[in-house]
């Protein structure tokens, strides 16, 4: 895993994400970014499967994070080293696809 550092982007600005070279290029990540990281590799392996980065708000754990939902149902960034499903008991605040992103 990369290590991670405070905050690198803003959650919720898709105008301020780096570009994937950009944030190799810088080598620093935080939770937020590791979403980012997630939905570009998953974007550039096929575009075609639906991708989209979520802000979730679980205040039963008491997580607040971007995630990157695949497919609708596969949520990357939720649970460190697994892939999830979404729960429903979570408030998702902002979401943006990818590929709105990239263009």
């Amino acid at each position: 895993m990369a290590p991670l550092s405070a905050i690198t982007i803003d959650p919720v600005n898709s105008y301020t994400w780096p570009t994937p070279w950009e944030m190799l290029h810088s080598g620093e990540y935080c939770e937020d970014s590791l979403a980012l990281g997630m939905s570009y590799t998953v974007y550039y392996a096929n575009s075609s499967i639906e991708n989209e980065l979520i802000y979730v708000y679980d205040k039963r754990r008491s997580i607040q994070r971007l995630c990157c939902l695949v497919d609708k149902k596969y949520l990357l960034n939720y649970n460190y080293g697994e892939i999830s499903n979404l729960p429903t008991d979570v408030h998702i605040s902002y979401n943006k696809k990818i590929a709105d992103v990239i263009s």
